[in-house]
């Protein structure tokens, strides 16, 4: 486990893929230093988006996010 404080957050992505035939989730974090980091995966679409509605409330209050994956995903990616 990893923490990150949600002020260092940028931007909360999304990425839709197919994975055996089943849709799935995945929330990333843009942070600062245009590092995007895997929050967590997901199968089931109503467990990513209560997550991510959660991720929202606690970008906007400035808390720690917990991170399960501590390896930095490289994106060619731009945000704006």
């Amino acid at each position: 486990m990893n923490t990150i404080h949600s002020s260092k957050i940028k931007n909360l992505i999304t990425k839709f893929y197919y994975k055996d035939n089943h849709l799935c989730f995945q929330i990333l974090l843009n942070c600062e230093n245009d590092e995007t980091r895997l929050y967590k995966e997901y199968e089931d679409y109503d467990q990513y988006k209560m997550e991510y509605n959660k991720l929202l409330e606690v970008k906007a209050a400035n808390e720690f996010v917990l991170i399960e994956e501590e390896a930095v995903k490289e994106t060619h990616l731009s945000f704006l």
